[in-house]
């Protein structure tokens, strides 16, 4: 923070005089010592640029040297540099480069801070067996010095990749190693990291319980970490605010008692005048005083039980935030990430507005036995009663797909259907019809099949015969007022190159324009047209800026998401 950047200025100064000495004395040895200093010092300011040009000239004078051990441990630096500014394959040269001298010198604890260093890259290119390979052989090195530290962060960081590798049972195992090392470490950085990492990976288990626990465990301690941070921060700005007022007071102590004598006359009959003016002054208020208390006194006691009540209501508001923001990030876990999405099919993006903090619609995914699922959801209402709608939504899904195997996508909404009702209406008995408008397709990538379910939403299929909407069933997963009629599915062929879009009823609503109407689906359908050949990235950009163009000013009337695949 602030006496951090005050401490680098002042070394960064001492850095530079010190080079002056060394260029002075010609000394080759202090110049590389220099060099690195100065390149650590601007790395931690933040300047990698700078820092990259202090580290490669010293790596120029360790090699002019041949100054091993400076050699391998400025290449580990740079390659840290170019790992921050996300260069991962230049970061990958230095790093090799790093772990060969390393090597040749027999230095173990350079060995592993070059293995991490590559696994990072490794994890930073996607390619997680390597970085899996690699964090091992850091940990096995590690082990053997006794590192417990750096083993912590290991194993977060190996827990992490298996998550990526979506190799849930091993990711759990390195997340518990790496929770006791923590536990003895006392980091709580660390801990905050292997709660993410575990709240993630019970949730890929099905183990709903366990996942909610550590998403508790994960919000409570960053937030007691960020309120510890700014309150350290806020005292040493109150230090050194006092600090300069103190040295104000004394110059101010000292410039009155040099013209103390001057104008001690003058401050004498001043003092005097305001002396009389005061006890003028006390004398009317004491008697207007006398006359406006029994007219102020019952306004008072009025206005003292407004204050607490509103202090009653602003507290409990506060709680109900807290709830608000508690679910969010909850729901922000259970809800997959655009990347995955991208990962698993050839192309695809999400657009996803929630209206209120936490949001009634949802879109969930998964792969089965080489089966690529999609759904998108609008539940009943949106804010806090739409948000545990939706997290219900996913558990059920996870459930009947992922667990009970169920692939058909009609099957898949019966039985959803029959656990919504179920768990809306085992309370009072009484109906409600609670419940969501539902999109589901299930890719079969190698027979070039999708398979399509709607209830009350329909998808768009677009080819190189136009843009195809294709209905669902008329009716929502929940109870309406007509019969519980079995949902259907259809089979469509799809071909490289083709093109699906599923929507919520969010983006096509919403009020705007010049003349505060809805934005309507043949609006939408023209878009989808009109960028049919230009990357589903840009038609992404494009679908957000109408939308945010359209609304304007007016208020967002509900969530909105749309989901953009390429096959």
């Amino acid at each position: 923070a602030l006496s951090s950047a005050l401490q680098y200025n002042k070394a960064l100064e001492l850095c530079l005089q010190a080079q002056r000495f060394a260029e002075s004395k010609k000394n080759i040895k202090y110049k590389i010592k220099i060099a690195h200093d100065l390149g650590y010092i601007h790395s931690n300011m933040d300047l990698h640029e700078k820092a990259i040009l202090y580290y490669k000239e010293g790596l120029r004078l360790s090699e002019q040297e041949k100054d091993t051990f400076n050699f391998a441990n400025i290449s580990a630096r740079l390659a840290g540099e170019y790992s921050v500014m996300k260069k991962y394959d230049t970061a990958m040269v230095y790093n090799k480069q790093s772990l060969k001298y390393f090597t040749l010198i027999k230095h173990k604890r350079g060995i592993g801070v070059s293995l991490v260093n590559l696994a990072e890259n490794y994890n930073g290119l996607k390619q997680y067996d390597k970085a899996i390979e690699t964090t091992l052989e850091a940990i096995k090195i590690r082990t053997e010095l006794g590192d417990n530290y750096a083993l912590t962060i290991l194993k977060n960081n190996l827990a992490s990749c298996y998550l990526k590798k979506k190799d849930y049972k091993k990711a759990l195992e390195a997340a518990k190693e790496g929770e006791a090392l923590c536990k003895q470490q006392n980091d709580l950085a660390l801990q905050i990291d292997n709660y993410s990492n575990q709240y993630i990976i019970y949730y890929y288990l099905s183990n709903f319980e366990k996942a909610f626990d550590y998403a508790y465990r994960y919000i409570n301690l960053k937030d007691s970490v960020n309120q510890s941070t700014n309150l350290a921060s806020l005292t040493e700005l109150q230090t050194r605010y006092e600090t300069d007022q103190k040295e104000k007071e004394i110059k101010l102590l000292q410039l009155e008692n040099k013209n103390a004598e001057e104008r001690s006359k003058s401050e004498s009959a001043r003092r005097n005048i305001i002396l009389f003016s005061v006890i003028a002054i006390t004398i009317v208020i004491g008697v207007f005083s006398v006359i406006l208390y029994k007219r102020f006194k019952e306004s008072n006691h009025q206005k003292n039980i407004i204050a607490e009540q509103k202090q009653l209501v602003d507290f409990k508001n506060k709680e109900i935030i807290d709830s608000i923001n508690y679910a969010k990030t909850i729901q922000e876990a259970l809800i997959p990430d655009e990347k995955e999405l991208k990962q698993s099919l050839k192309d695809a993006f999400v657009i996803f507005k929630p209206k209120d903090i936490v949001s009634g619609d949802f879109y969930w995914h998964t792969v089965v036995k080489n089966y690529h699922f999609v759904a998108v959801a609008d539940c009943t209402g949106h804010g806090v009663p739409g948000a545990f709608m939706s997290m219900m939504g996913i558990s059920f899904l996870n459930e009947i797909v992922n667990e009970k195997e169920v692939f058909e996508t009609d099957k898949i909404l019966n039985l959803l259907r029959e656990k919504v009702i179920s768990s809306l209406n085992k309370d009072d008995g009484k109906d409600k019809r609670d419940g969501m408008d539902m999109i589901i397709l299930r890719f079969d990538i190698n027979n070039q099949n999708m398979m399509f379910s709607g209830a009350n939403n329909s998808v768009y299929h677009q080819n190189s015969n136009g843009l195809n909407e294709i209905k669902g069933d008329k009716f929502p997963v929940g109870l309406h007022h007509n019969e519980l009629l079995p949902y259907r599915s259809q089979n469509i062929s799809i071909h490289q190159g083709d093109r699906i879009f599923i929507t919520t009823d969010g983006y096509p609503d919403q009020f705007g324009g010049p003349k505060g109407k809805k934005f309507m689906y043949k609006a939408f359908e023209e878009i989808l047209n009109n960028y049919k050949t230009h990357p589903l990235a840009e038609l992404q950009y494009i679908l957000n800026q109408r939308f945010k163009d359209w609304k304007g000013d007016n208020e967002q009337i509900d969530d909105v998401t749309v989901i953009g695949i390429e096959v």
